[in-house]
This record gives structure tokens, C-alpha cells and sequence, in this order.
């Protein structure tokens, strides 16, 4: 099934908590499921609700996890950053003793009032290098008790290209494209038992496309998002979306945006678009690039990061494989796709993990694994997109003191991935 398989790569779980990993290609059973931020944790170490924010006077602050598999006495790192300011907050090492599954947290109880903005707390396993989840919230302003709202209200209302399968929007924009699908996140709070939310999407004259009814069944400090899906291109200029809360007279939230035919590419990258394999995607604006248009393929670099005599490395190579992929369906595509990796004699291979997700719309994918090459160890990772008879893959091959740095570019690239 594979062609083009030029440089010996294969993949990592993508999706913004991705990608559990071994120290020195050390395999462990250990895995972490379900990471939340939560409001409380009761006896059994069991999670509350889960929650997406917290106030600046927040006095104490949960994340909470399970463990699975765990040998006895696994080390589990909690590691929370204040990433607004890019500064590290504080860790904790949790002993799984002998119980191989359970429950396990970490929390901070701050002695002053939080800065505003994004957080994230990190989970690793041992001495793993890359997280096994990680967790991210808000921080946002507390309310006096003048300001104490009684019923629910929106927070953090943007537009954004898609949103990944927990709902988060993955990026934050002002301009989108005439096709397509049109997303805007919330983050709602306060929820009511009857609590229901209206999306009212405005054209250019301020005349209403469409209006709809979203039942968050009293969810409350969740993400929320609402779509228009276009059904044919939709004329350039301004546009606004109004979000109403339990048929209010006044909007609780207003986004304007625009619509533009030029391709919308987010700031410090480029668009590289290929007519021969019909696809086109964002790359970092400082990297540079090879085609190769006979294979349909383009290899992206960044040169500093590039090893001399190993061209391949810290590089990802996209191609398209054209009408291999009749009888699969994205699931049997990629267990097609790891079964054949796994036979082909790689280098001190170690599988890692797989995954299918949906971003925007689009079916991804995953699969990652370890090897080596003489003196270089790596992390190689593939993402495939199925269309029809074809497919498309984003490879990734990268040593490991670099991927930290490379796998969020990679990720936007596969995530920003369009089929012409």
C-alpha cells in the first residue's frame, strides 16, 4: 500500500494532548486517561465537575487524572505552567503505589490572586520527556459580590478555523474563507436547568442567514461552539454571528468577522499550495522547502534545525498516494498503515500509539513510534487524510531533543491541511 516512502517515518496521536512517550525507548504499561481541571476532589480521590476556568481568587485549583496499568510505585509528574507569561508554576511527584489503577491529582492553592490568562498542567509518567496529557484552562477576572451573575453568561467569544473533538476552538481569527464552515467558540458559565442558547448568523447587510437553537442540557464552564456550514461561496465583506442567552432581547455575545476569497494564512506562517497533488497547507514562514512534483510530494524544513548529511530529519514530507485506498475506510487505512510499518525492519523500532480524531470536519489519522538511526534517536510521526481512493500523508521525523520545539508546527500543518 505504501509508495513514496522514501524517508522512514510513521506517527503520533494528533490532537492537542498527544503523545505518550518512553525514556530512552524504554516501554512502559502505564497510561493516563481522562485528565481534567476540576472544582473538587472527594475521599476516594475521585474528580467533581469538570471546568475549563477559574477566577484570579481562586483558593484552590484541581487537576485530576486515572491511571491505568501502572506497575508498582510509578512516579507521576504534575507540572502546571502559567503559559501567558511562559512561567512555571510548580510540580508535583505522585507514587502510584501498588494499586495499578486509580485516580490520581495534583493541585495549587495560590496565597495571591492569579494573573488573567492561559494555563496548562502537564502529566508525565517516569522519566518520560514528552507529556502523556496535558490539561489546559483559563484563568479569568472575579466578580465582587456586587457582580455576582444569577444566571448564565459567555466568555472567551472568538471565531476560530475548527475545533477539536472536545469541543476547544484551535486557533483564534477575524477572517475566514468563502467556503467552507464557519466556527465560533464560547466558553459558557452559570449554566441553568432551562438554560438554552441561540446562534443568529448575520450576512453583509446585517440580514439574518440563519438562527438556531444549541441545549447545553445545564452544562455548565463548558466550551461551546456554533457552525455555518456553507453550502455555496459566500460574497467577501462583513459579517457577524450574535449569540443570545434564553431568548434575551440583547445579544450576550457579538463577533464581527470577515469573509475573503485570499486564502486566510495565521500569522508567522505561509501557504503552500500544490496543483499536481491537489492540496494545500500552512508551514512555518522561516522554513523552506522541496518539491518534488512528479511524487506530488514537497518536503518542509527548518535549516537550523537540519542535520548535516541526514536530509530527512527534523522535517516533515507530505505527499499524495493516489488510488491505493478504494476498499479502506479511515480505520482500516491506518491499521493497514501500522501493520506494514511494523514489518519493515526498522531500526530498534518501538511502536508508540494510534488514533482516529475529527478536527473541523476532517477525519485524522494518528501513529507514532521510536527508532534509530546510527547514533540519532527519533520520534517519527504520520498523519492520514482518506479521500475516496486516495489518501494523503504528513510525515514527521524528528530527534528527540528537537520535538518539543518541531510537533506543535507540525501539528498546525496537519490541522491547516486542505484537499483542492
Amino acid at each position: 500500500m505504501k509508495s513514496n516512502k522514501r524517508f522512514a517515518i510513521i506517527a503520533v496521536v494528533l490532537a492537542l494532548a498527544l503523545f505518550a512517550t518512553a525514556c530512552s525507548f524504554s516501554v512502559s504499561t502505564a497510561n493516563i486517561q481522562d485528565a481534567i481541571m476540576t472544582n473538587s476532589i472527594d475521599a476516594d480521590g475521585k474528580p467533581g465537575e469538570e471546568v475549563v476556568s477559574f477566577p484570579t481568587d481562586a483558593s484552590i485549583l484541581y487537576v485530576s487524572a486515572k491511571l491505568r496499568n501502572a506497575p508498582d510505585n510509578t512516579q507521576v509528574k504534575f507540572v502546571w505552567t502559567y503559559v501567558t507569561d511562559n512561567q512555571k508554576l510548580g510540580e508535583i511527584v505522585v507514587d502510584s503505589g501498588d494499586i495499578s489503577d486509580r485516580y490520581i491529582y495534583s493541585n495549587i492553592e495560590p496565597t495571591v490572586l492569579l494573573p488573567i490568562g492561559d494555563y496548562m498542567v502537564q502529566i508525565f509518567i517516569d522519566e518520560r520527556k514528552e507529556p502523556d496529557a496535558t490539561v489546559k484552562f483559563v484563568v479569568v477576572e472575579a466578580q465582587t459580590k456586587e457582580e455576582v451573575v444569577s444566571s448564565a453568561y459567555l466568555e472567551d467569544t472568538h471565531m476560530t478555523t475548527a475545533v477539536d473533538d472536545n469541543g476547544y476552538p484551535v486557533d483564534s481569527v477575524i477572517t475566514l474563507p468563502t467556503t467552507g464552515t464557519w466556527y465560533v467558540s464560547s466558553i459558557l458559565q452559570n449554566t441553568q436547568p432551562d438554560t438554552i442558547i441561540t446562534y443568529t448568523w448575520l450576512d453583509t447587510n446585517g440580514n439574518i442567514i440563519t438562527s438556531y437553537d444549541f441545549d447545553p442540557q445545564g452544562d455548565a464552564d463548558i466550551y461551546i461552539f456554533g457552525t455555518l456550514e456553507l453550502n455555496s461561496e459566500a460574497p467577501e465583506g462583513q459579517y457577524r454571528v450574535e449569540i443570545y442567552i434564553d431568548g434575551a432581547s440583547a445579544p450576550a455575545a457579538t463577533v464581527d468577522f470577515t469573509v475573503s476569497k485570499k486564502p486566510v494564512v495565521t500569522s508567522g506562517f505561509k501557504l503552500y499550495s500544490q496543483q499536481a497533488g491537489g492540496y494545500s497547507f500552512e508551514y512555518p514562514g522561516d522554513w523552506l522547502y522541496i518539491e518534488y512534483l512528479d511524487n506530488m510530494a514537497v518536503l518542509v524544513y527548518p535549516d537550523e534545525y537540519s542535520v548535516v548529511g541526514q536530509g530527512d530529519l527534523n522535517a516533515v514530507y507530505v505527499y499524495k498516494d493516489e488510488g491505493r485506498a478504494s476498499s479502506y475506510t479511515i480505520d482500516t487505512l491506518l491499521q493497514a498503515w501500522v501493520d506494514e510499518t511494523s514489518e519493515e525492519g526498522i531500526e530498534n523500532y518501538v511502536y508508540d500509539a494510534q488514533s482516529v480524531s475529527t478536527i473541523g470536519g476532517k477525519d485524522y489519522a494518528a501513529f507514532s513510534y521510536y527508532w534509530t538511526r546510527g547514533e540519532y534517536q527519533l520520534i517519527t510521526v504520520d498523519v492520514l487524510l482518506l479521500d475516496g481512493a486516495d489518501f494523503y500523508v504528513l510525515k514527521l521525523v524528528v530527534t528527540q531533543d528537537n520535538y518539543d520545539m518541531l510537533y506543535p508546527l507540525f501539528e498546525h500543518m496537519a490541522i491547516s491541511f486542505e484537499i483542492l
